[in-house]
C-alpha cells in the first residue's frame, strides 16, 4: 500500500491543536474546526497565533510528523 502524506496549513489567529484519540484536533474560539487521522499527515504548519499542547507536540513526534 502507497502512503500519502499531506501538510496541514493553520492559519486561522487563535487556532488550537490538540491530540484526541489517534487525531489532531484543530479548534478555534473552543469549536472544532478539524479532525484529522495522524496518519494522514506528513507536517504541520502554523502561521500567525496559533497554539498547540504538548501532548501534541508529542503526538505528533511519535508518529513521524514534522
Amino acid at each position: 500500500m502507497k502512503k500519502h502524506l499531506n501538510t496541514l496549513y493553520v492559519t486561522s489567529q487563535g487556532a488550537y491543536l490538540s491530540k484526541e484519540g489517534e487525531t489532531v484536533l484543530v479548534s478555534v474560539d473552543g469549536e472544532k474546526r478539524l479532525q484529522v487521522p495522524i496518519h494522514t499527515i506528513g507536517g504541520i504548519v502554523c502561521f500567525g497565533r496559533v497554539m498547540c499542547s504538548p501532548s501534541s507536540w508529542g503526538f505528533c513526534a511519535e508518529n513521524n510528523v514534522g
